[in-house]
């Protein structure tokens, strides 16, 4: 039997859909432990993944809801494809996984959570490989560069509001092409010099500051303007007991960093939600003897 136990992730911001000055994208974000995707070898079902190799039938022991912003199609795709790859007796880290699976197509920071866990920064695609600003559903660039990975030091409370919008397929084209995008030069100082440093430093302050910041520039303005009512009044309590509130990708999934599990506590008392770890290893291989 095989078994891969995989990830979700937050999805914090895109930087640059401009491109102007050669790139488009780019990304930040940080894996998360839980939710998960746990699938294994077994008499269940054949995905209907094209791979360049034999997909055997598998098991689902654990999963999550798609379209709630915790990168579940890119997390599924690549379990699948690496149980397959294990399968096969292929050795292939997550972006020739991706490649094969075609994800990454606009943010990377899925690809390197399965391979690496972590903070992860990616940095976006040049204008010469990808011309059209794209969702990763309907692009065909390949992963974007690693640029940063670092180890993610808090808890992270996240919270999946039931009457949130669920954004995808044309809303999803639609809101990255219709984007007027405002701040983006600040966005980019925010993430550079506050919160990548915090996170390097351990400085919780300073990262849920330049949280509080990127919610109001560049695509996740957009991105958060496009949610429910209930989702932004979440986000604006959360503000006012002092725990910044980010939307992570496209929502409806909200977070926020926590540094004790009391704290995630509190905020579950008042609305819900749950307490993760951050995932630092990203997704594992397991190999048994036994019969599935």
């Amino acid at each position: 039997m095989i078994k891969i136990i995989g990830l979700s992730r937050i999805h914090i911001t895109l930087f640059d859909l401009e491109g102007k000055y050669g790139r488009i994208d780019g990304g930040v974000g940080v894996a998360l432990k839980y939710p998960r995707i746990v699938i294994r070898t077994g008499d269940c079902f054949t995905p209907t993944v094209s791979l360049p190799f034999k997909v055997p039938q598998v098991c689902i022991e654990e999963d999550y809801e798609p379209h709630i912003g915790l990168g579940h199609t890119t997390q599924y795709l690549l379990a699948v494809a690496k149980l397959a790859s294990e399968y096969n007796f292929k050795r292939l880290n997550s972006y020739e996984l991706a490649k094969l699976v075609k994800r990454g197509g606009t943010s990377g920071i899925g690809v390197y959570a399965f391979e690496y866990g972590g903070f992860i920064v990616d940095g976006g695609h040049s204008t010469k490989i990808k011309k059209e600003l794209l969702p990763s559903d309907f692009s065909s660039a390949p992963p974007p560069p690693l640029i940063t990975r670092l180890n993610f030091p808090w808890y992270i409370y996240v919270n999946v509001p039931k009457n949130g919008k669920r954004i995808f397929g044309s809303d999803e084209i639609n809101a990255f092409k219709e984007a007027k995008l405002e701040g983006l030069d600040t966005l980019a100082r925010v993430v550079l010099m506050e919160l990548i440093p915090s996170v390097a430093e351990n400085d919780l302050e300073g990262a849920l500051n330049a949280i509080s910041l990127i919610q109001n520039l560049g695509f996740k303005k957009i991105e958060v303007s496009l949610q429910s009512d209930e989702v932004k009044a979440i986000m604006a309590k959360m503000n006012k007991l002092g725990f910044p509130a980010g939307l992570s990708s496209f929502g409806p999934t909200i977070y926020t960093f926590i540094s004790s599990r009391k704290e995630g506590e509190e905020l579950i008392s008042r609305f819900g939600g749950f307490i993760s770890e951050p995932n630092n290893e990203g997704a594992k291989v397991f190999w048994s003897t036994m019969n599935s």
